[in-house]
C-alpha cells in the first residue's frame, strides 16, 4: 500500500512539474516577442520600419526552427534525453533573453536585438519539441486533454501575473523601485531580466520532478537520429488523417505566430494603444486565453480534438474579422480579448492531437514533424504582414493574413477524429 500510494504521488508530482514548464515559459514570449520588447522594438530602437524587420526576424527564426526540428526530435528518440535537452534549452533562451537588458534605445542597437530576439525565440520554441513528445508518458490517454488543457491554460495565467508585475513594478511607479532610468528605458530593458529569471526559477519543479528518459546503455550510432528521422516520416505516412492535420496546422498556426507577432504593434499602430494600456490588454487576453485552455481540455477529453480545434478556429475568424474591420477602440478591446478563449483551446487540442496518435517510439521524431508543421511555411504570414504594410501603410491589412490563414486550416482539418480508436503495440 505504502509502495502504490508513493507511485500515485511521484506521479503526481512528475505531472506538476511537466505542466509547470507551461508557466515558467509562457511569460517569455508574452514579454519579448508579443506586448513588451517587440513594441520597444519597433517604437524606440527603430521606429522607422522596425514592424517590416521584425516581422523578417520572426520569419527566418521560425523557418530555422522547421529545417532543425525533426532532427531534434529524432535525437530525442535515439537517445530519451527529453529532460536533458529541455533544461539545456530553457537555459540558452533564457540566457539570450536576460542579456537583451542591454539593447539600449538608439539604432546603434539594432543588431544586437534581433540577434539576441532570433536566439531567444529559437530555444524556446524549440524547446516544446521535447516538452510536448512526454505529454503522453504523463498520464493516462483519457486524461491527456484535461491535462494538456490545464497546463496551457497555467501558462497563460502565468503570463498575466508576469505582466501584472511588469505592469506594477517596472511601468507605472514615477520612481522606479530598483533606481530604472526611464529616460534610457531600463524599466523596459529590465523586464527582459524579469522573464528570463522567472523562466529558470519555475522550470525548477520539472528539472527535479520529472523522471529522466535517458537510454543509459544507449549503443545506437552517430546516425541514430537520421535514421529515427526516416523512421518517424514512414510512420507518419502510414497513421491515417496525420499529414493531412500537419498540413491544417502548418496554416492555422501560421496564423496564430502572426497574430502573436504582431498583436501588440497592432493595437499601438492602428489604436495608438500605449504602453500601459498595452500591457492592460494582454492581462486581459492571457486570462481569457487561459480560461479557453482549461475548458477547451475537458472539452477536448469529451468531443475529441478535431472538433474543439474547428470549434475555436470559428471563434477566432470571427472575432479577428470584426477587429480588423472596427473603427472604435472599444469594440477592439472587445473582440481582441475575446479571442483568446479560442486561442488556447487551439494549441492545447493540436498537441493532445498528436500525442493521442504518436506511438511512444516515434513520439519525439512526430513531435520534430509537428514542429515543422507549425514552423516550415510560418514565415509566410509574417512576411505577408510586414510586406502588406510595408506596400498599403496600414496596419490592418497586414493582419487580414491571419484570418485567411485560419480560414485555410479550417477547411484542410481531417472531417473525422479517430484518436479515441488507435492503440499502440
Amino acid at each position: 500500500m505504502d509502495d502504490l500510494y508513493s507511485e500515485k504521488s511521484l506521479a503526481r508530482k512528475s505531472q506538476i512539474g511537466w505542466a509547470l514548464y507551461d508557466w515558467a515559459s509562457s511569460p517569455v514570449p508574452t514579454l519579448h516577442a508579443t506586448f513588451i520588447f517587440a513594441v520597444y522594438f519597433t517604437t524606440v530602437i527603430m521606429p522607422d520600419g522596425g514592424s517590416v524587420v521584425w516581422a523578417y526576424m520572426t520569419g527566418i527564426t521560425a523557418f530555422t526552427i522547421a529545417l532543425i526540428a525533426p532532427l531534434l526530435g529524432s535525437y530525442a528518440d535515439s537517445t530519451g534525453k527529453f529532460k536533458e535537452l529541455i533544461v539545456l534549452f530553457i537555459a540558452l533562451g533564457s540566457i539570450a533573453t536576460g542579456l537583451l537588458w542591454f539593447a539600449q534605445p538608439n539604432e546603434a542597437f539594432i543588431s544586437y536585438a534581433i540577434i539576441l530576439s532570433a536566439i531567444s525565440i529559437f530555444f524556446l520554441e524549440s524547446s516544446f519539441i521535447f516538452y510536448n513528445a512526454i505529454l503522453g508518458k504523463m498520464t493516462q490517454r483519457d486524461h491527456i486533454g484535461s491535462l494538456s488543457g490545464l497546463a496551457w491554460g497555467g501558462g497563460y495565467i502565468g503570463s498575466v501575473i508576469a505582466l501584472i508585475v511588469v505592469l506594477f513594478v517596472f511601468i507605472m511607479p514615477d520612481k522606479s523601485f530598483f533606481a530604472l532610468d526611464k529616460s534610457q528605458s531600463e524599466h523596459i530593458r529590465a523586464t527582459m531580466l524579469f522573464a528570463a529569471s522567472w523562466a529558470i526559477i519555475f522550470s525548477l519543479p520539472m528539472m527535479f520532478y520529472l523522471p529522466s528518459f535517458s537510454q543509459k546503455n544507449n549503443k545506437n550510432n552517430k546516425n541514430s537520429a537520421i535514421l529515427s528521422l526516416k523512421t518517424s516520416i514512414i510512420k507518419a505516412r502510414k497513421i491515417p488523417n496525420l499529414l493531412r492535420f500537419l498540413l491544417a496546422r502548418m496554416a492555422y498556426n501560421d496564423g496564430l505566430i502572426t497574430l502573436f507577432a504582431f498583436g501588440g504593434i497592432y493595437a499601438t499602430k492602428v489604436f495608438s494603444f500605449s504602453q500601459f494600456e498595452i500591457i492592460l490588454f494582454a492581462i486581459g487576453l492571457n486570462i481569457s486565453a487561459g480560461m479557453g485552455a482549461i475548458i477547451g481540455g475537458f472539452l477536448d477529453d469529451n468531443i475529441g480534438p478535431i472538433k474543439t480545434i474547428k470549434l475555436a478556429l470559428i471563434g477566432l475568424f470571427l472575432c479577428g474579422l470584426v477587429a480588423i474591420i472596427t473603427p472604435y477602440k472599444m469594440i477592439f478591446w472587445l473582440v481582441g480579448v475575446g479571442l483568446g478563449l479560442f486561442v488556447g483551446p487551439v494549441q492545447s487540442a493540436s498537441r493532445t492531437y498528436l500525442s493521442l496518435t504518436a506511438s511512444d517510439k516515434h513520439k519525439g521524431g512526430l513531435f520534430g514533424l509537428y514542429m515543422v508543421s507549425g514552423k516550415l511555411t510560418s514565415f509566410i504570414g509574417p512576411f505577408l504582414y510586414g510586406w502588406l504594410v510595408m506596400m498599403s501603410g496600414n496596419e490592418r491589412y497586414g493582419m487580414a493574413v491571419v484570418l485567411l490563414l485560419i480560414a485555410l486550416g479550417f477547411v484542410l482539418l481531417p472531417s473525422k477524429d479517430a484518436t479515441r480508436n488507435i492503440n499502440h503495440p
